[in-house]
């Protein structure tokens, strides 16, 4: 095989790598609620 297609392959497999490794450390981080009460904002006003 050609040396440039080997380097290709190698750094096709790399990135996939990357993507998957950066994918599998990004878990999804439960948010805080900003609801409020609109009612008793409401009868303030």
């Amino acid at each position: 095989m050609p040396r440039g297609l080997i380097f290709l392959v190698i750094l096709i497999l790399i990135l996939i790598g990357g993507i998957f490794l950066l994918s599998k450390s990004a878990d999804e981080v439960p948010v805080k609620s900003i609801e409020t009460d609109v009612s008793s904002n409401a009868a303030a006003n």
